[in-house]
């Protein structure tokens, strides 16, 4: 469950970061269709309850936290004017918790916040049907 959690939250991550830079928009919102995915992702794994929506949530914490990392990196290699892969490897991680701070707001909280519950909600529920089959059976 920590595996699919940490895998899929670094690929949602990486998967916001490519659409972002693929356009000029605010692509903050991606957090909510990404979220739901990962808590699709697990369901589908297997991982309901309690223990899948703490997973469901973790990994959209690990998403944004990611994505940001990524979004920091971005801004400085164009800053500097260097490439991004050498940018991501020599950046310092305090340099890029200063520059996630400055670009954070309370919309992409907010977003961030929704996003988690929203992710636990859906792994957390019961699929539809279950509770007809057990009171048939």
């Amino acid at each position: 469950m920590l595996a699919s959690a940490l895998f899929g939250g670094l690929a949602a991550g990486a998967v916001w970061c490519l659409l972002s830079l693929a356009t000029d928009y605010d692509t903050t919102f991606l957090i909510v269709p990404l979220a739901i995915a990962l808590a699709i992702f697990l369901r589908w794994q297997g991982f309901g309850g309690r223990g899948g929506g703490v997973c469901a949530a973790a990994a959209t914490l690990l998403t944004f936290v990611y994505a940001q990392y990524l979004f920091a990196a971005v801004r400085i290699a164009q800053m500097l004017g260097f490439p991004l892969r050498s940018t991501l490897f020599k950046m310092d991680f305090a340099l890029g918790v200063q520059v996630i701070r400055a670009n954070l707001s309370a919309w992409d909280i907010g977003l961030l916040v929704l996003a988690c519950v929203v992710a636990t909600w859906l792994t957390v529920r019961q699929p539809r049907g279950l509770d007809e089959k057990r009171t048939h059976n």
